[in-house]
């Protein structure tokens, strides 16, 4: 710990502190072979504080306000046990002090709230990786919290998880000015399954002026951001094309996240989304095929289902099966008159992409079940959203 004066003793606001060491938590390594990235990197200059956690990807950092104000000092510990500690404190406010240790083993912090009082051990602050900066020339756009948040979550469930394709792994944002009319669009796939969701901003917010610019975010960010973004806050985001970060930050709340740039170009999904015409059409009320699909996958374990779906005169049945001979069988009504048609796939996905969707009735439609189907609701012109999920067929 390195102080202006040679002393430092702050007193933070337990439940702040708290709220910013927990957020910070999710930037820090448990495990690795870089023992400082297990730290917090907590900086105090009078009024201001900050608590900083990187895993090299990652790199987050957030202000709180102490409840004294004429201290200066950076101290660097172990982010986990700084927690556990902090949970544990039973009043209202924590008090962290530089204990100076002449028996020569170094120099600790100790922590006081009430009569509970820790000691923990230092690292060393200088050896704390340097922070990024947002660098001139990045592109800026601003988004209401809440629309960040929804995109991810109808999305970031169809990621992949494993692939030698790292931009597959990331949910892939567009902001489009679009005339005046700003819009963003979010998508994922795995190879198996894409989605996406497109939502034109609030009537109140339209005024913004929004630069055409698309990035994909990483897995990891996307957790982080679930945990740092408030819905009612405005995020600005920014990025700079062959730059190596993109930047999240909330300057009311006090935040800043830099996320490292995933390699690689998303694929084109407009043209599996929005360039074919799938003219074979059912409509299905999304609890009902909520309710059958949980039904029919009690009969098999783990993460594929295999489901035979059989679209028929207003009626959908469904068939499961297991290696163990297992069966299921079960139909909901549905709105479909054309002629019967057959598909395989994997009931996850369909449950996931109903989970998801923001509607009482889903559109079911195909061009050729060989092709897969596209699960959809929505009109972006009318409803001012459009979500869709394109699940592709075994075999």
């Amino acid at each position: 710990m390195s102080t202006n004066n040679g002393q430092c003793s702050v007193v933070f606001n337990k439940m702040e502190f708290e709220s910013i060491i927990s957020s910070a938590k999710n930037s820090a390594e448990s495990k690795t072979v870089l023992p400082i990235l297990t730290t917090f990197l907590i900086e105090v200059n009078g009024a201001r504080y900050s608590v900083k956690a990187t895993d090299l990807e990652n790199y987050v950092r957030i202000e709180g306000s102490p409840e004294t104000t004429n201290q200066q000092c950076t101290v660097c510990v172990n982010s986990k046990k700084l927690i556990d500690i902090v949970k544990t404190l039973p009043a209202t406010t924590l008090t962290m002090t530089l204990v100076e240790d002449n028996t020569g083993k170094g120099s600790y912090v100790q922590i006081q709230s009430g009569r509970s009082k820790f000691k923990l051990t230092l690292a060393d602050a200088s050896e704390f990786p340097a922070f990024p900066t947002i660098e001139e020339g990045m592109i800026s756009n601003g988004i209401l919290g809440a629309m960040l948040l929804e995109g991810l979550e109808r999305t970031d469930y169809a990621t992949a998880k494993d692939t030698t394709n790292p931009v597959l792994t990331g949910v892939y944002a567009s902001f489009k000015n679009n005339n005046g009319k700003p819009l963003v669009e979010f998508a994922s796939t795995d190879g198996s399954r894409l989605t996406v969701f497109k939502k034109y901003y609030p009537q109140d917010e339209q005024h913004v002026n929004i630069n055409d610019v698309s990035f994909t975010i990483p897995k990891k960010t996307i957790k982080i951001l679930k945990d740092l973004v408030n819905q009612t806050a405005w995020i600005n985001i920014y990025y700079k094309p062959g730059g190596s970060f993109l930047v999240f930050e909330d300057k009311v709340s006090g935040w800043t996240l830099f996320s490292r740039l995933l390699e690689g170009e998303f694929p084109d999904y407009t043209m599996y989304i929005d360039q074919i015409e799938r003219p074979i059409v059912a409509k299905a009320p999304t609890r009902d095929l909520k309710d059958f699909i949980k039904r029919l996958s009690v009969t098999v374990e783990g993460s594929v289902i295999p489901i035979k779906l059989t679209f028929a005169d207003n009626v959908l049945v469904g068939e499961t099966y297991d290696r163990e001979l297992t069966e299921g069988k079960d139909e909901i009504d549905i709105e479909y008159t054309g002629s019967a048609f057959v598909v395989e796939l994997n009931a996850k996905y369909l449950k996931d992409t109903i989970d998801y969707a923001p509607t009482d009735y889903v559109n079911i439609s195909t061009d050729d079940p060989l092709n897969g189907i596209l699960v959809s609701c929505g009109n972006l012109e009318e409803d001012g959203f459009y979500y869709a999920s394109l699940i592709m067929p075994f075999g």
